[in-house]
């Protein structure tokens, strides 16, 4: 599987999601596949750049769904997971400057 095959599935499991904590494990599951796969820093963040655009992508969408219950449960998975990634994308840079430094 690829990573934008990877990447996709991911965002298909995470816009099923019914709560925030099973988002996060998503997140982390990812981030776990990532340092097995030892794919390029560059390549990690590029990963994590193109999910984030595409959860703010959905967590838009979700504005417009008629079910409000269900818009404000995938608002707040989106927004878990989004979290997420900012966190496991900050502990990248800072390796990355740790091994540069």
């Amino acid at each position: 599987m690829t990573l934008d095959e990877y990447r996709k599935t991911l965002i298909e499991r995470l816009r099923v999601c019914q709560a925030t904590a099973a988002a996060r494990d998503l997140i982390r599951e990812a981030s776990l596949a990532l340092v097995h796969s030892q794919v390029s820093p560059v390549t990690r963040d590029r990963f994590w750049e193109t999910l984030e655009e595409e959860l703010e992508a959905i967590g838009e969408d979700a504005k417009f769904m008629e079910d409000s219950k269900a818009a404000a449960a995938l608002g707040t998975v989106v927004a878990a997971a989004r979290a997420r990634i900012a966190r496991y994308r900050e502990a990248g840079e800072a390796c990355q400057l740790k091994s540069s430094g």
